[in-house]
């Protein structure tokens, strides 16, 4: 039996980046671009700084263009956003919100 999931794909930015439509098509994508970026020096430079830049926590809803302006120019380029896509896509989690106690 497979559960539906309470968050739709549409939530995830990182697979408009990565042009599919499913989380599952988008790990695959994502495996590809991250094989692709270490064969660039600035992809690399940039995944070597990912954790410090950003944190230590990456959300699905995160959206990796906007997060691409926490790096220097010269440490980027139209490529970073696809990276931190697939970044999201693999290593991302969906955010808790904690319910609040009502007496």
């Amino acid at each position: 039996m497979h559960r539906k999931s309470a968050h739709p794909a549409s939530e995830i930015k990182a697979l408009q980046v990565l042009e599919v439509s499913t989380l599952t098509m988008a790990r695959r994508r994502a495996s590809q671009v991250l094989a692709d970026a270490l064969k660039c020096t600035r992809c690399r430079t940039l995944l070597g700084h990912v954790f410090d830049r950003l944190g230590s926590t990456l959300f699905f809803d995160d959206d990796p263009r906007l997060l691409a302006g926490a790096f220097d120019l010269e440490d980027r380029d139209d490529f970073a956003s696809r990276v931190l896509a697939a970044c999201i896509v693999l290593s991302g989690r969906w955010r808790v919100v904690p319910a609040v106690a009502t007496r």
